[in-house]
């Protein structure tokens, strides 16, 4: 989880580019401000949509989650969380300075009604043998995530596209294509998830 405001969104596009990349969970909160540039930096301005949503290079789409309350703020922040580790991907919360230093009557949730964001992780090979981090669950088409360092779970990750399944690099245009799609594919995938949100 990392806190920014506009400007700092605008400077970390590239790694937000490589979080996609590597299909890790990072959750970008944007605490929106007054721009261009570092513009208003006291005051509030709900201006950050069409940076979250196209503000890096090549085919990299997120997933945004945005609060309307102070109060929807707790679980807005928690379902950004719930994306960003089911589907192995950076989401961006947009709030802005009214949201995040407002207040409303709210009921503080007990913790058995919070949802469950413990992750699941590799613990051995997936494929022959080998552990292949590209391999991916059908139904949500997130990737394997394996803790690193653990032993026989070893794999090459980074910013250059990779193989389809092994992650080793790859500049085949048919592999680059399929990539994208699939990449767009579980983005799409989250929208129209069945799912029920209850606020706590």
């Amino acid at each position: 989880v990392t806190t920014t405001s506009g400007p700092g969104v605008a400077l970390k596009s590239e790694t937000i580019g490589l979080a996609v990349s590597l299909e890790l969970p990072l959750l970008v909160v944007d605490i929106q401000r007054g721009g261009p540039s570092t513009g208003l930096p006291t005051k509030t301005e709900q201006a950050d949509l069409l940076q979250a949503m196209y503000g890096r290079n090549g085919e990299a789409p997120v997933p945004i989650v945005a609060p309307a309350t102070p109060g929807d703020c707790f679980t807005a922040a928690l379902e950004a969380a719930r994306i960003a580790l089911t589907y192995r991907t950076p989401v961006f919360l947009l709030s802005d300075g009214y949201l995040a230093n407002g207040s409303e009557p709210w009921r503080v949730p007990e913790l058995d009604e919070l949802p469950d964001l413990r992750v699941q992780f590799a613990t051995g090979p997936n494929h022959d043998g080998e552990f292949w981090p590209y391999l991916r669950d059908p139904q949500t088409l997130a990737r394997p995530w394996a803790v690193p360092g653990t032993p026989g779970l070893e794999h090459r990750i980074g910013g250059i596209e990779k193989q389809d399944g092994t992650g080793n690099i790859s500049y085949d245009p048919a592999n680059h294509d399929l990539m994208v799609r699939t990449r767009q594919a579980k983005i799409d995938g989250i929208a129209v998830e069945d799912i029920t949100v209850d606020d706590p």
